[in-house]
């Protein structure tokens, strides 16, 4: 019983940590254009965000799942 718990631990933890992710990314953009708005240049935003996220998030996320990834397979 203690180690099914372990295990329940321990996957509500990986779902924390994807969840927390996949809301980070939205609400980085939600600011970002928001702030662009309010100075009035809504032209680069988007693309101020996409090489942000390109450049900073996006390879931490990679690196995750290829960790995962090596994981299984041994």
């Amino acid at each position: 019983m203690d180690e099914q718990t372990g295990r329940r631990t321990k996957i509500k933890a990986q779902k924390a940590v994807i969840y927390f992710t996949i809301a980070i990314v939205p609400l980085f953009i939600f600011f970002i254009v928001l702030g662009s708005i309010a100075e009035g240049t809504e032209g680069g935003a988007i693309q101020r965000i996409v090489e942000w996220l390109t450049t900073y998030i996006l390879p931490w996320i990679y690196l995750y799942w290829f960790i995962k990834l090596v994981r299984k397979m041994k």
